[in-house]
């Protein structure tokens, strides 16, 4: 009797020794439950968002046409997440602080989806300043310095960049390699990923295709931030003078004109590019 207990026992103990051991040999962990196989990465411009809004938010006119045009072309697969950031330039905060807020929201977000989703891919858009961040995430990316290797970013479209330029991307709504934005040029441009970025600007829109007298007036425009008594008002004049600076508000109001057109441009390249 004794020795039937202690074989039964036996048998039990390496039965659950075996199932152990089973459990204990490594896992190969992919896609997490609940994670997109591809994520849109949209970043609303200037004035057109706040910290702390959620995720979800359908903010930032431009970003949100894009948006929905991806969802509806793609079946929902591909997931839209916009980036809440401090987009209150020229006015709480300077440009140059503004846009490193978002610039850092970007890539936290990023670098969070791309921890919790191993299999997920990336596309960008933005506008105006949402675009411009979006062009020096993409730069990063290009370059090994970004919060995703290059392989893991499907595409980008981006309206109206500030840094447009020579970039090595292509070009919709009229601008291309000549016509440069109000900012500074990405050094490199888009690298490797270029031939994945889609760069939508009018010849009229001074954000992305600055006329060149106008040039010198940027640098002193960045500092602006009026509720916190940053004005240099004397220095713009100085550096462009009363006619240029109305050429130029004359010329903003091109700015917000990008329509349907601009869209459809926008979310086709994207979905064309995914990769889910």
């Amino acid at each position: 009797m004794w020795k039937k207990f202690a074989a039964a026992a036996l048998t039990i103990a390496m039965t659950f020794m075996g199932v152990a051991h089973a459990d204990a040999q490594p896992r190969s962990f992919g896609q997490r439950s609940g994670c997109a196989s591809e994520y849109l990465i949209a970043i609303p411009g200037g004035g057109n968002t706040l910290p702390g809004l959620p995720s979800e938010a359908p903010v930032g006119d431009k970003v949100y046409h894009v948006s929905t045009g991806v969802r509806a072309r793609s079946g929902g697969t591909i997931k839209t997440v916009r980036i809440a950031y401090a987009a209150v330039p020229f006015a709480v905060l300077s440009y140059t602080d503004s846009e490193r807020s978002g610039y850092d929201e970007t890539n936290r977000t990023i670098s969070r989806l791309a921890h919790q989703c191993p299999e997920a891919n990336f596309s960008i858009t933005g506008f105006s300043e949402g675009a411009g961040i979006g062009a020096k995430i993409i730069n990063d990316i290009a370059y090994g310095r970004g919060p995703i290797p290059a392989q893991r970013f499907s595409s980008a479209a981006l309206i109206s960049n500030p840094r447009l330029g020579d970039n090595g991307g292509a070009f919709g709504g009229g601008a291309y390699e000549v016509h440069k934005g109000a900012l500074e040029a990405l050094p490199g441009g888009y690298g490797k990923v270029g031939s994945r970025v889609l760069d939508i600007c009018r010849v009229d829109d001074p954000i992305c295709a600055l006329p060149e007298e106008l040039r010198s007036g940027v640098d002193p425009m960045l500092r602006v931030a009026v509720f916190r008594g940053q004005l240099p008002v004397m220095e713009i004049l100085a550096a462009t003078g009363v006619p240029v600076i109305l050429t130029f508000l004359f010329g903003f109001g091109n700015h917000g004109k990008y329509g349907p057109d601009s869209y459809n441009q926008a979310s086709q390249w994207i979905v064309d590019r995914s990769r889910r």
